[in-house]
């Protein structure tokens, strides 16, 4: 085994045999040839395995490890056998565009005060049929010291993520009490301490399941509160303004969550929710444009199955 590699990629896997080739085929064609490709497996029970190990590109590793339903577990399993100085992730049925890892390396070498590169995907259905947006169309891209917009919403995809490893011993690894905040956790520990970039052109493909987009909004909600108080307690002695970006955060989360219950006839809560908008700013509706043009893009339904928010 080599130790002098260039980059690391994890790719965490479950029964997904019938797409998982697709997704190593896809890594395998980069442009970039000085990578490891990380499996790890949460001891599928389908061919898995198999269809791993027919493989015979000596730069996959397959590992199989249980993680009692928390991916985190395995993303964070993966980044110890890593041996590369980037760190990149996949999940087991999304695809790369060829120069992803090429523009990124790119990137990174030349910026060495960046921590972490990423960019926009295109959206595919579940038969690989390209749709008609990308995943942040209806949303900018930011670089530089993101932190403040960042905790607002995550903007920043999963399977576009490339990281120095250094970094990532620096603030740590994903978070496994985080069952859908995991990477916007991540990335906001990150952005704390440096500066991100991001390629102009989308350089992979996240593939869109029927019904996930809504699935966890209620989790993710959960989860998005946790996360922001937990910042909250973190900085709030720190910076002067920060308990006003809290409100702001919790005004988006409780605005998702009753246009969500809205959609769904849910009228109890709808109030509820309505209540806690109310709660938060009684005297002023300064903010009401900038939620609706938040909840516009968390509420998007091609939006990832993790429901980031």
């Amino acid at each position: 085994m080599r130790f002098s590699l260039k980059v690391s990629i994890i790719v965490p896997t479950y029964n997904r045999a019938h797409l998982v080739t697709e997704t190593i085929d896809s890594i395998l064609a980069q442009t970039v040839k000085d990578f490891e490709l990380i499996v790890v497996d949460n001891e599928s029970t389908d061919n898995t395995q198999e269809v791993i190990k027919s493989y015979t590109d000596g730069r996959i590793r397959y590992f199989r490890h249980q993680n009692n339903g928390l991916v985190a577990v395995n993303r964070n399993y993966g980044i110890s056998k890593a041996n590369g100085e980037y760190i990149a992730f996949c999940d087991d049925d999304d695809l790369w565009m060829p120069e992803k890892l090429e523009r990124q390396v790119k990137l990174l070498d030349l910026n060495k005060e960046l921590g972490l590169v990423y960019s926009d995907c295109y959206l595919i259905d579940e038969n690989g049929n390209l749709e008609k947006d990308t995943l942040l169309s209806s949303s900018k891209l930011f670089r530089g010291n993101v932190f403040d917009k960042l905790f607002q919403f995550n903007f920043i995809p999963m399977l576009t993520v490339m990281v120095r490893k250094e970094v990532l011993s620096k603030v740590g690894g994903f978070d496994p009490k985080y069952i859908i905040a995991q990477d916007h956790d991540l990335w906001l520990r990150i952005a704390e301490h440096y500066p991100i970039d991001f390629t102009e052109e989308p350089l992979a493909k996240y593939r869109i399941h029927g019904g996930s987009a809504s699935r966890n909004r209620e989790l993710a909600a959960s989860e998005g509160f946790q996360l922001t108080e937990y910042w909250l307690e973190k900085k709030a002695n720190l910076e002067r303004g920060f308990r006003g970006k809290v409100k702001q955060r919790q005004a988006i989360l409780n605005g998702s969550l009753m246009l969500y219950y809205f959609r769904n006839g849910e009228k109890r809560k709808v109030i509820g929710k309505s209540m806690n908008l109310i709660r938060l700013f009684p005297y002023s509706l300064v903010l009401v444009p900038m939620v609706i043009a938040r909840l516009r893009y968390v509420l998007n339904p091609r939006r990832n199955s993790c429901g980031r928010m």
